[in-house]
């Protein structure tokens, strides 16, 4: 052992500080008797010495100093000069000495070759890990020769460690960058006849009891990097072969005296499976071994030389699909909270705008975002029936139990005050008024974020926060002036009177349609980036000025649902979940100019308008036009609101995340993201010292994988957490309606529409969607309003005709239907169906 290097049969899975997660791991498969090729590490502790000893440390504190995360062209200059510097520097002569002798003591070892051949590789600390992979994030070099080239491709795996991509990463994971340090492995190359990858549980039925391997010929590199497309073999733990399919194997990575070099495979080699049964028993007992070590299924990587198998890497899977005992979230114990026999309306509204699973610290907001609404309800005679708050079970699954309202004597006398001052006092407070209240209190309370100097500090001002979120969310819905509800039965109305039962349901659609409110907006900013990526790339300043625009406006709002949620990232700290939105515009060949489509609904907006005009007397239409913008104003409020109540929640996201900084430092939790893991009475005791959390906190992650896992097989977190029961009567007609065709919905939006279903499940399937396909979705939020330029028609699991699904679909005049329960499990991809969003039903055509 020396001072700066240490051969991996000295590590364990302790040593991820000095050996980085590739290191530890490869040393903890050979301390388990594992066949894995011989090396070292260059510990972290070189990586350091490097960067003191050329006073790098110091310089990149300061290119680091002014960074943030959506600026990409100054993390791209950031990393250059980084880099640059790294490679550029010399290594400190003692861990110069260490590198060359060590790589003489392994070629000897080896053989005695001073010119073995070796894999340099990245092994960063923050790597390997089960919550954070950093696949393809960090170099690997193979086929390196000599001491000399061993060491330049050291400083190149260590400047890796500052790419665009590790940034970037970093900053989403909120890892610091100069905590991440760097190891790397130096182990003797394999000259293996076929490589490849291996999961000891198959990652794509999500079966435990199969093994999927993926082989070629030749080094592994191939199969990784998706070179070629390799043979594919599902075998059974006891080495049963279940299914093979021959790949193409058109090339390979071959271990040459200089290098590597790629060739092509001759034809009768294609033609063959490069392994035969021998060989895929002996990996089933490989994957069989490595899983019983470390407990979990894991991703593996191996290489075939001379008859002999060595295990080159293994990780655990970060991406399993969950198998049904993964969908039990609920212990033999767990009761069903609320007993009744349909799930109330205040219920409804939860799955409707609460649609993705709530992080512990999540129920603080969504609580007090209730406590708001019901003080508005309670002014008109209602009375709460107790408090909501989360509950938690044994295993760390959080449920709501959710109190709602109910009806009292007060109601007599305070109902028809309500509706008199609705109805015939105009409030002058208006949704201007509380946009600029709300960026006050950001102005405010941000000084204060700023100034805060410890954790119990902001916890004191996370709790005001709340109490002010309240107030907010009441304002919304009892101060600012809305319309009426009867507004929109008096235009219809008017409108049949002008222009005949016949046209009338048409002319009222185009009527509130080309409305400028924010969803419609934020939508031609994201044709305007769709636009600049087609002509200029999306690494041309055209678009990257589109993206910072775009930050600016909106970038506040969550990257995953809608606001009522603290722990989802805003898109402002991550903006590369941009590119699933773009990518799915671009599919689109067809997509007109960004200002062509609103300027058409406003043509058609102007038209219907004329048609009324031509159809009543002067005075009658002057109170149509009063009435129309009172009705279009309702919808442009509900947005505008919705999108300040999310700049709120936001902010409610940064203050806890700044806890977490905190909390992260002091080392009472891991990192910055585990507070979404605390419950908000919790946080005082945390910050105080006074509780032990890490506990609890890894509890509650495990429980929430499981509802999140479920969610994602359709299962609602309400009920898979046994918040409130399946209405399994409900369920059964919707199933006999499926078999008999029709599926019966709420009618969201105008139209019928025949075509191909789409099931997008979230952000990452974007792409599936092509022209003409009908959406088919648990429900949809901001960041997909782009989808409604490109589908035919929208189906939806949860929604009503208020909902974000319904108000995009008549705006962008598609036909929607809303409150399908289970569809996108009822409908498959690629199926016919005839979407009628008059009548709310769904036709199966196939």
């Amino acid at each position: 052992m020396t001072a700066y290097m240490k051969m991996l049969n000295e590590l364990s899975e302790d040593a991820l500080p000095e050996a980085g997660g590739k290191g530890a791991s490869l040393g903890t498969l050979i301390r388990a008797g594992l066949p894995v090729p011989p090396g070292f590490v260059v510990t972290t502790r070189a990586y350091r010495a490097h960067l003191e000893a050329s006073g790098l440390t110091r310089r990149i504190q300061e290119a680091l100093a002014q960074l943030r995360q959506p600026d990409i062209d100054a993390i791209a200059a950031a990393s250059r000069e980084i880099s640059g510097w790294i490679e550029e520097a010399a290594m400190p002569r003692d861990v110069q000495a260490e590198l060359e002798q060590m790589y003489g003591e392994l070629a000897h070892a080896a053989g005695g070759n001073e010119g073995l051949s070796v894999a340099v590789r990245s092994s960063a600390t923050a790597e390997d890990l089960p919550t954070a992979s950093f696949a393809g994030q960090h170099e690997t070099y193979l086929g390196v020769y000599g001491k000399e080239a061993v060491s330049a491709h050291v400083k190149k795996c260590w400047a890796s460690l500052w790419t665009p991509q590790a940034i970037t990463y970093r900053m989403n994971m909120n890892f610091d960058h100069l905590e991440v340090a760097l190891a790397v492995v130096i182990q003797a190359m394999i000259p293996s006849q076929a490589a490849g990858v291996m999961f000891t549980a198959n990652p794509v039925s999500g079966k435990r009891d199969e093994i999927l391997i993926s082989a070629g010929y030749g080094l592994g590199e191939a199969v990784v990097s998706g070179l070629i497309t390799p043979d594919t073999f599902i075998v059974t733990k006891d080495g049963r072969v279940q299914e093979r399919t021959l790949g193409s194997k058109k090339l390979r990575i071959q271990l040459k005296s200089d290098g590597t070099v790629t060739e092509e495979v001759p034809l009768a080699e294609r033609q063959s499976y490069c392994l035969g049964p021998t060989e895929l028993t002996r990996l089933s007992g490989l994957a069989k071994l490595v899983e019983q070590h470390y407990g979990c299924a894991m991703d593996t990587e191996w290489a075939l030389s001379q008859g002999n198998i060595y295990l080159l890497q293994a990780r655990p899977i970060t991406a399993m699909t969950p198998t049904a005992e993964d969908l039990e979230v609920l212990g033999p114990e767990d009761e069903i909270i609320y007993k009744g026999a349909k799930e109330p309306f205040g219920l409804q509204s939860v799955i409707e705008h609460s649609p993705y699973p709530h992080a512990p610290l999540d129920f603080a907001s969504f609580c007090y975002f209730y406590k708001g609404v019901h003080q508005n309800f309670m002014e008109s005679g209602f009375s709460p029936k107790g408090d909501d708050r989360p509950v938690e079970r044994e295993n760390g699954v959080v449920a709501l139990h959710f109190a709602g309202l109910s009806v009292s004597p007060a109601m007599l006398w305070k109902l028809p005050a309500a509706w008199v001052k609705n109805s015939f006092f105009k409030n002058k407070y208006t949704w201007h008024d509380f946009a600029s209240e709300v960026q006050a209190w950001i102005e405010k309370t941000d000084g204060v974020l700023n100034h805060a100097g410890d954790a119990r500090q902001m916890v004191d001002l996370f709790e005001q926060a709340l109490k002010d979120y309240q107030h907010f969310v009441y304002k919304r819905f009892a101060v600012i002036a809305m319309p009426s509800s009867c507004s929109e039965k008096k235009l219809a109305s008017m409108v049949k009177q002008a222009a005949g039962q016949a046209n009338a349901d048409d002319i009222t659609a185009s009527l509130l349609r080309a409305l400028p409110f924010r969803t419609a907006l934020q939508n031609q900013a994201l044709l305007k980036m769709a636009q600049a990526a087609r002509l200029h790339g999306k690494d041309s300043p055209a678009y990257h000025k589109e993206l910072k625009q775009f930050l600016r406006e909106y970038g506040d709002r969550p990257s995953l649902g809608m606001g009522r949620m603290l722990s989802p990232a805003t898109w402002r700290e991550e903006p590369e979940k941009m590119d699933e939105v773009i990518e799915a515009l671009l599919a689109d060949s067809s997509a007109p100019d960004p200002e062509e489509s609103f300027r058409r609904q406003e043509a058609e907006f102007n038209a219907a308008k004329q048609l009324v005009r031509d159809g009543l007397k002067p005075a009658a239409y002057a109170k149509f036009l009063k009435l129309l913008d009172s009705v279009r104003e309702a919808t442009v409020i509900r947005e505008e609101s919705v999108f300040y109540l999310e700049k709120l929640a936001g902010y409610l996201h940064r203050i806890a995340l700044k806890l977490g900084e905190m909390l992260a430092e002091r080392k009472v939790i891991d990192k910055a993201n585990d507070i979404f893991f605390l419950l908000l009475e919790e946080l005082r005791d945390a910050a105080q010292g006074k509780m032990e959390v890490r506990e609890r906190i890894g509890r509650r992650k495990s429980a929430f994988a499981r509802v999140y896992a479920a969610h994602e097989q359709g299962v609602h977190w309400l009920i898979s957490t046994g918040s409130f029961p399946v209405f399994s009567e409900k369920k059964r007609q919707d199933d006999d309606a499926a078999n008999a065709g029709v599926i019966r919905g709420s009618a969201a939006s105008r139209g019928i529409y025949e075509g191909p279903v789409c099931i997008v499940r979230n952000p990452a399937q974007f792409k599936k969607l092509k022209k003409g396909d009908v959406l088919v979705s648990p429900y949809t939020a901001p960041m997909w309003t782009p989808l409604f330029k490109i589908a035919g028609a929208a189906v939806t699991e949860i929604g009503s005709a208020g909902s974000h699904a319904a108000i995009v679909a008549r705006e962008y005049g598609i036909p929607a239907v809303v409150a399908i329960d289970n569809a996108t499990n009822l409908l498959q991809d690629g199926q016919r169906i005839r979407v009628d969003g008059t009548k709310g039903i769904v036709t199966l055509l196939d």
